[in-house]
């Protein structure tokens, strides 16, 4: 097979379903008005992907080892194109949520799999190079996303979000059947838990809306926010005992047992979650707050890539001369950098240092998938890679939502604080209604400042945390070598 076409068509289709993810995010307006329904009502359009995506990766390793990997492989990238084109003909909201639900559902499998084969199909010397290419296309399209969204959207139509996958897709099937001829992975029969998926699709289900719906329905002062908050609580509390038990797990956490897969988790839960949530939260800030239009704010943000596009070679490198974990700990560092130098931003910064930090932050992106992506996998089986890859995946897909949430949420809330308790300092020294009103801009914008500095600082903190706690895995480990390697002298 030839690796380097194979590694190819890979990172073009993992590109293709995650800038799908992230190009409707800016098009709701558009898409709301086209169908004639709100903003809020246009979101389920996110939500429906995210809830069936979330599936479709859990599921993976199941159908996986049922069906053969190459064949899911195919058969999920042709349903793929196929609802693209569905979603993009829908006349009404609820054909589009339908049909995003099942273009998510279908596309679960592709990025675990893609994962799997540049593993299965690479070699040692060139393993590293080939995940670290493939994973900085994960990070490089929720930037991208937005700006073709919104391009796409203005200039044209909202269809073409979702009309731009066709020729790609069909080009990617195309090569991956003729790649994969003859290539098909051992299937083992497996017999699926009906009550397994079922209480996947209720957990996710309940969770995303949850997220979603969290804050515009004021969170614990809702009884569907209740109602949703203790069905995802059931349904994964009685999914995880199965996982951990049962016969044929839909989601197998055995796996949690492997240390090094367990940290690759706990570190990319951590992570993701606040690259998601600031990602989301930053361009909200600035167009809110900062009189930034979308698109001086895509460019504020875009720089993000700039480290990854250029620099990636370098991951390599450094994860075979530093291994996974320290590797990982510089991109912490990168990470935490660009937090503590963003905490200390006033409303008087300019495009360049917006610029600047998100650069800086984006040079932690050289280091950061890919290392975590080979710690996930370092001591799995490769009759497991599917599962390893499809629940690491899972993981990463929740918490972008769950990070989204969380941080916009802390973001209005301590926008809140802050602007109660400024004007409630000054206010009582303004003579008019007048100089009121000019006061109350003033201190929005203010108080959204001081609520960007508090994320900036939790996220500092967090990654600091995250860099201790890998310190103290690396530390570990090598002392458990070097006492191996004592005793067997």
């Amino acid at each position: 097979m030839n690796r380097l076409l194979l590694l190819i068509i890979l990172s073009v289709t993992t590109f293709m379903i995650i800038l799908d993810y992230s190009v409707a995010n800016v098009s709701i307006p558009y898409i709301a008005g086209a169908l004639s329904v709100s903003v809020d009502q246009g979101t389920y359009v996110i939500t429906s992907f995210a809830v069936g995506n979330a599936i479709g990766l859990a599921l993976t390793g199941m159908l996986s080892q049922y069906f053969g990997q190459a064949r899911i492989m195919i058969v999920s990238v042709f349903l793929f194109t196929l609802f693209s084109w569905t979603c993009g003909i829908s006349w009404s909201l609820e054909v589009l949520v339908l049909n995003r639900f099942i273009q998510g559902l279908v596309a679960g499998p592709i990025i675990p799999l893609s994962q799997s084969f540049i593993v299965q199909y690479g070699t040692e010397e060139t393993r590293a190079k080939d995940l670290s290419l493939w994973s900085n296309i994960i990070i490089g399209a929720p930037v991208v996303g937005p700006l073709l969204g919104g391009y796409l959207s203005e200039w044209h139509s909202w269809t073409w979000i979702f009309f731009i996958n066709i020729p790609v897709g069909l080009i990617c099937i195309a090569i991956l059947w003729a790649l994969f001829r003859g290539h098909e992975s051992k299937r083992t029969p497996v017999k699926p838990s009906i009550w397994g998926i079922m209480l996947l699709v209720i957990g996710v289900s309940c969770l995303q809306i949850f997220l979603d719906k969290g804050q515009q329905w004021d969170w614990w002062r809702s009884d569907l926010i209740w109602i949703l908050a203790v069905g995802t609580f059931i349904a994964f509390t009685f999914l995880g005992i199965q996982g951990l038990f049962g016969q044929n797990p839909t989601m197998p956490l055995r796996l949690f047992k492997i240390p090094s897969f367990a940290l690759a988790v706990i570190a990319l839960v951590i992570s993701y979650g606040m690259y998601f949530g600031i990602v989301v939260v930053v361009p909200l800030w600035l167009q809110q707050y900062m009189g930034y239009t979308a698109d001086w704010a895509g460019a504020a943000v875009c720089t993000l890539g700039i480290g990854p596009l250029f620099l990636s070679q370098l991951t390599p490198k450094m994860m075979n001369s530093w291994g996974n974990v320290p590797t990982f700990i510089g991109s912490a560092v990168f990470f935490m950098i660009s937090c503590v130098y963003a905490f200390f931003f006033t409303t008087q910064v300019d495009f360049f240092h917006i610029a600047l930090a998100r650069f800086v932050f984006g040079l932690g992106f050289i280091c950061y998938i890919a290392p975590l992506q080979s710690l996930c996998i370092e001591k799995v089986a490769a009759l497991d890679l599917p599962n390893a890859t499809g629940l690491f995946h899972f993981f990463r897909a929740i918490m972008a939502g769950v990070g989204t949430s969380i941080f916009t949420t802390i973001f209005a809330r301590r926008t809140i604080f802050h602007h109660e308790r400024v004007g409630s300092a000054v206010t009582r020294w303004l003579p008019d209604e007048g100089s009121l009103s000019l006061l109350n801009d003033a201190l929005d914008r203010q108080a959204a400042m001081l609520a960007m500095n508090d994320l900036f600082w939790l996220m500092a903190w967090l990654f600091a945390a995250l860099i201790v706690i890998m310190g103290i895995y690396l530390f570990i480990t090598k002392m458990g070598v070097s006492y191996a390697h004592k005793t067997n002298n």
